[in-house]
């Protein structure tokens, strides 16, 4: 068994530790070789023939990596070494890799969809969600404190800080919006289209999310429901909570709003000039990935 393991040496913990990893999979009988996702074209391993991809990282190693095989038939399992991990927490992946050539043998798999936007200027694929509002908002600051001088803090440290004072800071906002050929056009706090459970500083704002179907689920929270929101928020600060607000399962969302958004953990700014508002299409291509379940206990299995 040939496996790649990619892996980021800067990633948000110091649980990882490469050679006792290449090690365990070597004496499971497998061949592996490591390829650090910081170096110029590391993409070229993926050219030779192999049966399964380890991802090393975090959110944003794991994104970079899924995007890079969107449309790749061969298995990928994670070893979470972030800080947030929703990605990983979404699929219920927890890190377990000492009997990964077990697992692979027994075809311990599930899936996991890929989302597809598109604007009049750019078309891509998240893994995920797409939003605008709240979350949005937080990446922005986010961005700006990497720009001070000595600045290190992560989503998640950062989110836990500032995400509370966002709301009463956030004007509401009109949106035109159509999920599934219905309108659902308003004023939104905050609005996000998800692929996953959870994002940001793991705010689990999806928990009935399937991550192996066809729907995205669409959350909206609207202009009266800021209270809840504060309350929600303030919750998470001090434990694990889910989301209050109901979600919307959905193939197809449209967004109209010259307004920027976020795209995973990328902020997105409308570019072009036309006649018109700007719209976002959101949707799932067709082809899924396939995830290495390494977790015993997962109850994620064979979808």
């Amino acid at each position: 068994m040939k496996i790649i393991l990619l892996y980021n040496p800067s990633a948000g913990t110091e649980d990882f530790n490469l050679l006792e990893v290449i090690g365990s999979l070597e004496r499971q009988g497998a061949s592996v070789i490591a390829q650090n996702t910081k170096d110029e074209g590391y993409q070229e391993v993926f050219k030779l023939n192999y049966d399964l991809v380890i991802v090393a990282g975090g959110d944003g190693t794991v994104e970079k990596i899924l995007l890079d095989l969107y449309d790749s038939k061969i298995p990928i399992s994670l070893l979470p070494n972030g800080n947030a991990n929703n990605i990983a927490g979404s699929l219920g992946i927890v890190g377990f890799y000492p009997d990964t050539v077990k697992h692979f043998k027994e075809e311990n798999f599930s899936k996991l969809s890929v989302g597809l936007f598109e604007t009049a200027e750019h078309k891509g694929r998240f893994i995920e969600g797409v939003g605008w509002g709240l979350f949005t908002a937080l990446l922005q600051q986010i961005d700006r404190g990497k720009k001070k001088e000595g600045s290190k803090e992560d989503k998640v440290d950062f989110g836990s800080k500032h995400l509370r004072k966002l709301p009463k800071e956030l004007p509401v906002q009109e949106y035109e919006i159509e999920i599934d050929g219905k309108d659902y056009s308003g004023k939104y706090l905050w609005i996000e289209v998800l692929n996953t459970r959870q994002l940001g500083p793991q705010l689990v704002l999806a928990p009935d999310a399937d991550h192996s179907d066809d729907e995205l689920d669409v959350m909206l929270v609207r202009e009266d429901q800021m209270e809840e929101l504060r309350d929600f928020l303030k919750a998470h600060e001090k434990e694990d909570v889910v989301s209050p607000f109901e979600t919307i399962k959905a193939k197809k969302i449209s967004v109209k709003t010259h307004l920027p958004f976020h795209v995973d953990d990328s902020v997105f700014e409308h570019q072009s000039l036309y006649e018109g508002t700007p719209k976002v299409s959101i949707s799932l291509q067709k082809h899924q990935l396939t995830f290495l379940q390494t977790d015993p206990n997962s109850s994620k299995k064979k979808n």
